[in-house]
């Protein structure tokens, strides 16, 4: 079999999976970077819903000490899920997201010789896959959700971020997933937002500690984050059993989809943005922050609740303290 062969193979595999990968051209330059040809080939064998070390020894017929080691080097590039705490772990193939390759490469930040090329890679693979493979799904996959400041009286404990990630037990910070490799393929020329803001949670957290891409911190750190990014002007959002991303509208793969197609990948918050017109000064900085143009300044600062995310960007840093939020209808 020939290296070409090994990464045909993988394609193969994720195209299984729908919208899958064809649609996105440069993913096999991600291929080659991310896997040698014998990773690319055991990654196939192991696949996409995994199987213990004994089943995986007699699939492949490799040493068990020998494989034990390439599965252990393909976790610490982000390309093999390995249970943690377990005895007898579970190994399965990473798919492309969920988190799956689109974030793992750049998780960790600059870890081997090969990363920027690498997050080079990954933006053009990431641009492909917002404009061509998120327009082709045809529901949210992606929650967004209220930064906790702004939550009114009547929310619920599960509408609170703050409380879901609690139930995780486990808390852990890397870098932005989609940031880094536009910063590394475009310096200069990015947004400038933080960085090291997406927060790993639970099983996914031990993981990422465990192979480098992550760095473990407390519960108290995790909810001081969000708090930061809030004001900073990102959103939270995805599935706070796995981790919770805080996007930016320049760089995140669903804003990018969103934007330059319309792609429906983000599910609003169950609040929406009000202003009382009595207290705006209509300033104007709530428009400018506002990731998907739902505020437009008239006498006051008037909200598309069609287009408004509900996710709380413009409520910090509004100098009349006229924005609050009210459950959507």
């Amino acid at each position: 079999m020939t290296s070409s062969d090994a990464y045909e193979r993988l394609r193969q595999m994720f195209d299984e999976m729908p919208p899958g990968v064809s649609c996105a051209p440069s993913v096999m330059e991600v291929f080659r970077l991310q896997y040698t040809p014998e990773e690319a080939d055991l990654a196939v064998k192991v696949g996409l819903k995994g199987m213990k070390l004994v089943q995986i020894q007699e699939k492949t017929g490799i040493e068990r000490e020998r494989l034990k080691r390439m599965l252990n080097t393909m976790a610490d590039k982000g390309t093999m899920w390995i249970t943690p705490q377990s005895e007898n772990p579970n190994y399965r193939s990473v798919w492309i997201g969920g988190p799956g390759l689109i974030e793992t490469g750049a998780w960790g930040n600059i870890r081997f010789p090969y990363s920027v090329q690498l997050l080079k890679a990954m933006a053009t693979f990431q641009h492909e896959w917002a404009t061509q493979g998120l327009p082709a799904i045809p529901y949210p996959t992606s929650r967004v959700w209220l930064t906790p400041a702004a939550l009114p009286d009547d929310a619920d404990p599960s509408e609170n971020v703050a409380e879901m990630i609690k139930q995780a037990g486990y808390w852990s910070v890397s870098t932005c997933s989609c940031r880094l490799p536009h910063w590394v393929a475009d310096p200069g020329n990015h947004c400038s937002h933080l960085l090291e803001t997406c927060i790993l949670l639970g099983k996914m957290g031990r993981w990422c500690v465990s192979h480098g891409m992550a760095r473990e911190i407390d519960y108290d750190r995790a909810v001081g984050l969000l708090s930061t990014c809030n004001k900073d002007g990102l959103v939270h959002t995805y599935d706070p059993n796995w981790a919770i991303c805080n996007c930016c509208a320049d760089c995140c793969v669903f804003f990018v989809g969103l934007r330059e197609t319309g792609a429906n990948v983000l599910q609003g918050s169950n609040f929406v943005a009000k202003i009382d017109p009595e207290k705006c000064t209509a300033c104007g900085t709530c428009a400018d922050r506002c990731p998907v143009d739902a505020i437009v300044i008239e006498d006051f600062a008037v909200v598309d609740a069609n287009k408004c995310l509900g996710c709380g960007v413009c409520y910090p840093t509004c100098s009349g303290e006229s924005v609050s939020f009210v459950r959507r209808p």
